[in-house]
């Protein structure tokens, strides 16, 4: 089958390495793969793999923008000489691509859905769900439904996955070594780390977990905070930890390609989200390398941990909570080992690569049965 792959870009990001990781799988599988993208440091990874990358113009906020209809006008040409069989869809501007160039081509379109988008005028009007729609967790999928009244028949719950076994691989000592030295965290010392795109709004909670550690440092003074990510945000949050007086104990990654490194210098993940996101692949890849995990209650995360016995759940915006919750685990080590143990096995049975692969290639077939 030859299946070619719309996402703005390829920078490190959840959505940059769900679509890499979904490529590599299908190639393994023997299909034909193409990514299309606005490029970005991720796609020297491809080199090597068989999988090719086709460049155009779809890192940008301006869905109806010039450039955006001659990057389909262009992609039309190239896919009359190189047909495929499936083009599938992973963000807004990719999607209204991939609706236009399937009703161009005749070519079967499925879109898949990473989270949350207000009904705007555009959405509404070109909503570019595809024939069949991914709803990556079940409150995207009511979602679909409410906001954009997709037909329940035509959406497909299919969770994010991740490669267990190359998460459980720690990383090398030189390379810890580095990474540690290039943070300036110390040997030690208790870690709590979170990762995501420190992004305008404050979705990902960092500020609240900064907050929690402050409430922390009384019975815990040598803990240490890790923040893997990079975005808009990170200057109002540099400025938290000043006011909180937390400049010694926090240090910020920036974006990590290989995020294996940073989970393996952390004792305890936390993934304080402040409302609910579509999944939250960094909470599945942090059990997937057996670290225990605090989350908050909301969005996907109650699907994802079963509270006090393959992770802790906590309530939204509770600061209190989470610094209580996080105490706990690192005071407790044989509670943090039993719950890293049972998160990691939680992840290997319901969010492997290969199952969320076997799900989504299942759609595929459904529209296109004899490729």
């Amino acid at each position: 089958m030859r299946i070619v792959h719309f996402t703005s870009h390829l920078n490190i990001g959840g959505v940059s390495r769900h679509v890499l990781a979904l490529a590599f799988a299908m190639r393994r599988r023997g299909h034909h793969v193409t990514l299309v993208s606005g490029g970005g440091e991720l796609v020297k990874s491809l080199q090597g793999t068989g999988i090719e990358h086709w460049h155009a113009p779809l890192h940008t906020s301006v869905e109806f923008s010039p450039q955006v209809w001659r990057a389909a006008f262009h992609l039309a040409a190239r896919l009359a000489q190189q047909p495929a069989d499936i083009l599938h869809a992973h963000t807004r501007v990719g999607q209204l691509v991939a609706h236009r160039l399937s009703r161009r081509l005749k070519i079967p379109y499925v879109a898949t859905w990473h989270g949350f988008f207000r009904p705007n005028p555009g959405r509404w009007l070109w909503p570019c769900t595809g024939r069949l729609t991914i709803a990556v967790s079940e409150p995207v999928r009511q979602h679909l439904e409410t906001a954009f009244r997709v037909p329940a028949g035509r959406i497909r719950l299919i969770p994010n996955g991740v490669d267990v076994e190359h998460f459980a691989q720690p990383p090398e000592p030189s390379s810890l070594e580095a990474a540690r030295a290039r943070w300036s965290l110390p040997t030690g010392c208790p870690v709590v780390g979170s990762m995501g795109r420190l992004a305008s709004g404050g979705v990902k909670g960092f500020d609240i977990l900064l907050a929690a550690v402050q409430r922390l440092k009384a019975d815990l003074p040598s803990v240490q905070v890790l923040i893997v990510g990079e975005g808009p945000r990170r200057e109002f949050l540099e400025q938290e930890t000043t006011r909180l007086q937390l400049r010694e104990c926090v240090h910020f990654a920036g974006a990590v390609e290989d995020v294996r490194v940073p989970l393996a210098l952390m004792d305890v993940f936390a993934f304080p989200v402040r409302w609910q996101e579509g999944f939250g692949l960094a909470l599945i890849e942090a059990m997937a390398a057996g670290k225990p995990a605090v989350a908050s209650r909301t969005g996907a995360a109650p699907s994802i941990i079963e509270n006090d016995s393959t992770g802790r759940l906590v309530p939204v915006e509770d600061v209190q909570a989470l610094a209580g919750a996080l105490r706990q685990l690192l005071q407790d080590p044989a509670t943090a080992q039993r719950l890293g143990r049972a998160g990691q096995q939680r992840v290997r049975q319901a969010f492997s690569l290969e199952r969320m692969a076997d799900q989504v290639e299942a759609v595929y077939r459904e529209l296109v049965p004899a490729a």
